[in-house]
């Protein structure tokens, strides 16, 4: 090798020497560095303020109490009391059927009746009196025998009339009485002879049917059977309807709700008595109370977008009265599920959850971390409560924590990072 390579060479091998000098002195000046300002972190503060959960949805609004009338009998409409639009009572008349035919039947049954109780009448009559002339003749003649069987006793006893003029006096006595009986017993049960029980039957099914057209005719006014608003009118007068035709649809557009769907996830926040703001895309501005009434002690699965969703029905009702809802208007729903006044918040990125699923916080003290095991409570939009020992307002607090942050981890807090604030 000639003494120009050599000394090439040379050079070559002192400047990779000089270079990892330098690397080396940096990488020890880089860990003395970290050791004297600890891990670079942010913080926010913890805060001491009002705050409140809400679940935020849509429903649709519609009348708690609605009908659809229909006629209970078949018929010819002869009058209509009400228009499209209008307001009536409960019993308020709606409708008409004409009723000649059915009136017309009724006074054929009424006769038919008063004919078979008559009919009826005449029978009990006459076998009653029959059957009175059979059983006091009856009762005579037991009555007779009797009175000679105590005279041929008394004589028998004397010795003038013999044994065997006794016993016949006695076995007709004992014959007559049993003649007694039966015939008293046909007169009592009089009214249950065949011929009385038929026509008693006809009598019966006459006024059945009497009742049955009295009620049909008494059908024929078609009246409301709740207060509300004509907001549909099907028929027109002279129309024949079924017993099963629309006539009309009232709602109650004065009692309103609002029916809307909670998630599966969302739904065991949601109790009976919650209070809820209501307000629509179409009143600006416009804010009314309701209350949670009904929770569906059902679920079911409706389609959501490309997949489905179990979803829960809950019953708002709406609590402001004269409020510029209409059956069928979209609401937007807020249910306020929890709320605590002075609770410790923080937002949601300071809490580090570790592999036991215990949740904890770290507070930064004289640029050390300290950490503070937690329990999570109302929870907001952009911040969380917490409750747990040693916390204090104005705390800092690490945001993001990772498993390299420990207990006793020295720290560099970055300075100027806002509070977050917000509630859901």
């Amino acid at each position: 090798m000639s003494k120009f390579k050599r000394k090439k060479t040379l050079l070559i091998i002192l400047g990779i020497l000089v270079v990892g000098a330098f690397i080396s002195f940096g990488a020890v000046n880089a860990m003395r560095a970290k050791d004297d300002t600890g891990i670079p972190v942010k913080a926010t503060k913890i805060i001491k303020q009002d705050i409140e959960s809400n679940i935020f949805t849509s429903g649709t609004v519609v009348s708690k109490a609605e009908r659809e009338i229909t006629s209970d009998i078949s018929g010819k409409i002869s009058e209509i009391l009400v228009e499209e639009g209008e307001r009536v009572k409960k019993g308020d008349l709606l409708a008409r059927l004409n009723s000649d035919e059915l009136n017309y039947q009724l006074k054929q049954s009424e006769i038919r009746l008063e004919i078979a109780k008559d009919r009826l009448n005449q029978l009990r009559k006459e076998d009653k009196s029959n059957l009175e002339t059979s059983f006091k003749n009856a009762e005579i003649s037991y009555k007779d025998s009797l009175r000679n069987y105590e005279d041929k006793k008394s004589l028998y006893e004397s010795g003038v009339v013999s044994k065997n003029d006794l016993d016949e006096a006695k076995s007709l006595k004992e014959r007559t009485y049993n003649d007694y009986l039966l015939a008293k017993k046909k007169y009592e049960d009089a009214d249950n002879l065949a011929e009385v029980r038929i026509q008693e039957k006809e009598v019966k099914s006459l006024e059945l049917d009497i009742d049955k057209k009295k009620s049909d005719i008494r059908k024929t006014n078609i009246v409301s059977p709740i207060d509300g608003t004509i907001v549909e009118l099907n028929v027109s007068e002279l129309d024949i309807i079924g017993s099963s035709t629309l006539v009309c649809r009232i709602k109650d557009t004065e009692n309103l709700e609002v029916v809307t769907n909670i998630s599966e996830y969302d739904i065991g926040k949601v109790k009976l008595e919650q209070a809820v703001k209501l307000t629509s895309n179409s009143m600006e501005e416009r804010e009314y109370k309701g209350t949670v009434s009904y929770i569906s002690p059902n679920a079911y699965v409706e389609r959501a977008g490309q997949g489905t969703e179990t979803v829960v029905k809950v019953k708002i009702d709406i609590d402001d009265k004269n409020t510029d809802f209409k059956p069928n208007f979209s609401a937007n729903v807020e249910i306020n599920t929890a709320n605590r006044k002075g609770a410790f918040v923080v937002p949601y990125e300071t809490i580090y959850t570790d592999k036991d699923g215990n949740k904890n916080i770290f507070i930064v003290k004289e640029d050390k971390a300290k950490k503070h095991s937690i329990e999570t409570g109302i929870e907001g939009d952009t911040v969380i409560e917490i409750i747990g020992d040693g916390i204090e307002e104005d705390d800092e607090v690490i945001l993001d924590p990772t498993e390299k942050i420990e207990d006793g981890t020295g720290v560099k807090v970055s300075r100027g990072i806002d509070d977050k604030k917000g509630n859901k």
